[in-house]
């Protein structure tokens, strides 16, 4: 499955991305799209997700403790890789509330990643200032909807982390 950066993507996977991008499509991806993906990776494991397929974007499944419940919690996402791990951008299609996982990630950053079939352990780092920036244009390269979900979002910062590999230095998970 070759992944493709926006200015690389075929007509069909621009207009797609368009789509989920507006606020009409935001509204109806936000309620199935991530149903979807994880339906189709219960009954194909390791084969990617029919949004990554669909739209040719790094999408990987982010398992999260949950903050309150303690709980195992996965959900597809699209991830941009990085070259020190890979960098997710709690948007929730511009809504005003972050998403579940960024609180879950807030609370317990130790987390598992699964990337074109392989189990990464990550630990997560939410970024600000230049860092943030890196992120932001990273995924921009991939999907540029979320300048619409910036604006969307009412102000809120939309929640940047870089997920790094465990094994991978870090002060507080040595």
């Amino acid at each position: 499955m070759q992944l493709r950066r926006d200015d690389e993507a075929n007509r069909a996977q621009r207009a797609l991305r368009r789509v989920v991008a507006s606020r009409p499509g935001a509204w109806v991806s936000k309620r199935t799209l991530h149903r979807l993906d994880l339906l189709a990776h219960r009954l194909a494991p390791g084969r990617p997700a029919p949004s990554q397929v669909l739209a040719a974007v790094p999408v990987g499944l982010l398992t999260t403790t949950g903050a309150r419940s303690g709980r195992q919690r996965t959900v597809p996402l699209l991830v941009v890789p990085l070259e020190d791990g890979w960098g997710v951008i709690a948007s929730h299609y511009g809504s005003e509330r972050p998403p579940a996982w960024y609180f879950n990630l807030r609370a317990h950053p130790l987390a598992s990643l699964e990337v074109d079939g392989v189990t990464h352990r990550v630990w997560a780092e939410q970024v600000h200032g230049p860092e943030r920036e890196r992120v932001r244009r990273a995924a921009l390269a991939y999907y540029r909807g979320y300048t619409a979900y910036e604006k969307r979002a009412g102000g809120r910062d939309l929640g940047f982390f870089v997920l790094h590999p465990q094994d991978a230095e870090h002060p507080e998970h040595d």
